[in-house]
């Protein structure tokens, strides 16, 4: 079985982009109570604080990604999926990386406004390019696409830790670390087009 060239190329992109998203959902708890609430001891009420606003920003960016989700097929009308989806994915790298630097609670609203911008995209644009590949074989790469999720995870839980330990526990430099993946997920992304000379069923291949 052959596999279109540009959904090979949005596997590359999906490993950096969704690495980058597993260093967040894992370590932004750790991060926000050390570093914002100054609290390490989960027996304080500053940790029990700093877990709740945790569960605000989630649900901060989950709301605006839904939000925002409506106006992408208006954008990418305009700009094109391929060049909106690497836009938004700058803009996700920057509010991850934008959380290496900011210690009070208010503020974290700004890199999780960001990062909800950049989720709209990512629950929706690849699979939406990857619709726009199809033919009989249809079902078959989308199954194969689910792998681009699982692969990072699997990447991810095995070094993410080795990360953080090298950096002595310092799970701001494991965020960061996140962020520029999604930073390199994002170049990557600038640099694929979309080939709307062709057919809609004709795509170039790659055979095994």
């Amino acid at each position: 079985m052959a596999l279109p060239v540009l959904m090979a190329k949005l596997f590359i992109v999906q490993f950096f982009t969704w690495f980058g998203l597993f260093a967040l959902w894992i370590y932004a708890t750790p991060l926000i109570t050390k570093y914002v609430f100054n609290a390490i001891d989960s027996s304080t009420k500053e940790f029990e604080k700093g877990i709740s606003w945790v569960g605000y920003c989630f649900a901060f960016y989950s709301l605006f990604a839904a939000f925002f989700a409506f106006y992408l097929p208006r954008i990418y009308k305009k700009t094109g999926m391929c060049r909106l989806h690497a836009i938004l994915l700058l803009t996700g790298s920057i509010g991850i990386m934008l959380l290496f630097l900011i210690n009070n609670r208010w503020l974290l609203f700004i890199p999780f406004l960001l990062i909800g911008i950049a989720w709209s995209a990512i629950s929706n644009i690849p699979y939406r390019i990857v619709g726009e590949l199809a033919d009989e074989n249809t079902d078959f790469y989308f199954g194969i696409f689910s792998f681009s999720v699982v692969i990072p995870q699997i990447f991810a839980a095995a070094i993410l830790g080795l990360i953080t330990k090298f950096f002595n526990g310092e799970t701001n430099y494991t965020i960061l670390c996140g962020g520029l993946s999604m930073l390199a997920g994002s170049i990557i992304m600038f640099f694929i087009k979309e080939n709307n000379s062709q057919p809609k069923n004709t795509v170039k291949e790659i055979t095994n």
